[in-house]
């Protein structure tokens, strides 16, 4: 008698541990969840705001992305439509002829222009976005002011 009673206690407790298992499961996808990022009060004169870019290069690299596609891209120019992200720049890649690109366009295989600034671009790495600021020149030494 003991040894038809040993199945039967483990099937009790594997249902009850998988209904306790699945109440979780189902608690935890229909929770409401609060926003990752809090509530900002904008000033008057903003009327967007600006995301935050991280460059996750490194990372994507660690995880099997290729880096060797389109590894130097400089942004040389930009015409910036105000603060709405739309605009051409001009974009230098690994020593090449600059091309002018529209926001929104393929740049390199898997790089798009993502935003246009005012001081520089947002690019689009298959998800990842990466802020490239304008290349300045440094001031010319020696140079004197014509009078």
């Amino acid at each position: 008698m003991p040894n038809a009673l040993y199945p039967r206690l483990l099937t009790l407790c594997l249902a009850v541990f998988l209904v306790a298992s699945v109440t979780d499961w189902v608690l935890t996808f229909t929770a409401g969840r609060a926003p990752g990022e809090p509530v900002r009060i904008l000033p008057a004169n903003e009327t967007e705001i600006q995301a935050r870019t991280i460059d996750t290069g490194a990372v994507a690299r660690l995880f099997g992305a290729s880096g060797e596609a389109a590894t130097n891209i400089r942004a040389l120019g930009v015409m910036a439509e105000g603060s709405t992200g739309r605009g051409i720049a001009l974009i230098g890649i690994e020593g090449k002829t600059p091309r002018a690109v529209r926001a929104g366009e393929a740049i390199a295989p898997g790089v798009t222009l993502a935003e246009v600034r005012r001081d520089g671009v947002v690019l689009n790495r298959s998800g990842a976005l990466q802020q490239i600021r304008l290349a300045t020149k440094p001031p010319v030494q020696g140079v004197l002011p014509a009078r």
